[in-house]
């Protein structure tokens, strides 16, 4: 039996060395062989490695040097020159160009967002610096000034401030006192503020007149923005009685341009004229707005300030 197991520790010992032995000649002969250095300088970076490793042999990268000639990434020098003869296996030592150590900025301002300063500073070798946001006419990203300016020569990695546009400023109006006014004035006036009328609710009061405004849900005399919605309680009788139906006004933005425009909706009807909706809006972009409406009723659509279509309500 010890017989047995020693004939069996034997062969599977020199099963063990014939493997090794195969690997071996295996390497050699996939690694043997001569090839010629090839010429290296002036390649971007990966397309030397790949050259090499087809011939059979490595790169490394061991020093990075700043170049006025050679762009970042290119090959500046190698340690075998070109035409040598080596063996497959051999490792090649090279000096690779981080580009050059001065730079032009570049123009960044009018770029329409932040992001894309970004991206041309980071190609271009430099960094983001400080960014300060300030209300304009131009639409909110845009920049619109750098420091330093376009053309000036900086040092690679230096950083570039941006002043970027928050957009315009929101328009606020002084709230009117609206109370005791007949419906059809409040009407007309939140209108003409660029206000929306959200609710009109009944309410009652001794000595009020039919129709008129009770209370309001935005103060007088506070600043109130562009756009806000509003509530009134009037007392019964005069055009609150006015029959009202629900319409749906629906438009497609126009996809001729690549920013963002104002759509502005205005309803005009027995109880005057307001706008129903005022927004900015990408290209292509759908809106469906339900509006109350009292009798014969008409809606203006403008896009970018221009009227670009006139609705019969039905």
């Amino acid at each position: 039996m010890r017989e047995l197991l020693f004939w069996l520790k034997l062969a599977a010992l020199g099963s063990l060395l014939g493997l090794t032995v195969f690997f071996c000649v295996m390497r050699v002969s996939l690694r043997g062989g001569t090839v010629t250095m090839p010429d290296l300088r002036g390649l971007p970076r990966g397309s030397a490695e790949q050259k090499l490793r087809t011939l059979g042999l490595d790169m490394d990268v061991r020093e990075e040097r700043y170049s006025t000639t050679e762009p970042y990434g290119a090959v500046l020098e190698q340690n075998l020159e070109p035409g040598v003869t080596l063996k497959r296996g051999r490792t090649i030592a090279v000096v690779v160009s981080i580009g050059d150590k001065v730079l032009s900025v570049p123009q960044l301002t009018g770029s329409p967002s932040q992001r894309q300063a970004e991206l041309i500073l980071e190609q271009n070798g430099l960094a983001l610096g400080r960014t300060a946001t300030i209300t304009s006419p131009d639409l909110a990203g845009t920049v619109l000034a750098q420091s330093p300016e376009a053309g000036q020569k900086v040092t690679r990695g230096e950083g570039v401030s941006l002043l970027v546009s928050a957009g315009p400023e929101p328009v606020s109006r002084l709230m009117p006192e609206l109370r005791g006014r007949s419906l059809d004035d409040a009407r007309a006036l939140v209108g003409r503020m660029g206000l929306v009328l959200r609710r009109v609710l009944e309410g009652s009061a001794q000595g009020a007149a039919p129709g008129s405004v009770l209370a309001q849900s935005l103060s007088p005399s506070t600043r109130v923005a562009m756009d806000s919605e509003l509530t009134l309680t009037v007392a019964p009788g005069g055009s609150a009685q006015v029959a009202a139906r629900l319409a749906t006004l629906s438009y497609t933005m126009p996809t001729d341009g690549f920013q963002e425009r104002r759509l502005l909706i205005v309803v005009q009807d027995s109880l005057g004229q307001r706008p129903v909706y005022n927004r900015m809006l990408e290209p292509g972009a759908t809106v469906n707005r339900d509006v109350l409406v009292h009798g014969p009723a008409t809606a203006q659509i403008s896009v970018a300030g221009n009227l670009v279509q006139s609705v019969n309500i039905p």
